[in-house]
């Protein structure tokens, strides 16, 4: 089974050095989204910084995947 490692960037890179053994792509991508989902849920102020908040996702030659990449939009003049 294919190994996918999951490192994140949220201003700061974050390497996944021990990964995840998941049968293919589709199920990668679906873990990927959760996984951000729960870092985002125990700390929303990741997404809330000056940088996006994104996981990466890559295979065991480190190759690149794909990317989940979120990011908060406030209206102009919006100080909170």
């Amino acid at each position: 089974m294919p190994r996918y490692f999951f490192h994140t960037r949220d201003g700061q890179r974050h390497i996944d050095d021990e990964g995840w053994e998941l049968p293919d792509d589709r199920t990668a991508r679906r873990e990927a989204v959760r996984y951000g989902g729960n870092l985002l849920a125990d700390d929303p102020d990741m997404l809330l910084g000056d940088a996006d908040f994104r996981v990466d996702v890559s295979d065991e030659r480190g190759a690149l995947r794909f990317a989940i990449v979120m990011v908060a939009i406030a209206p102009v003049g919006d100080d909170d």
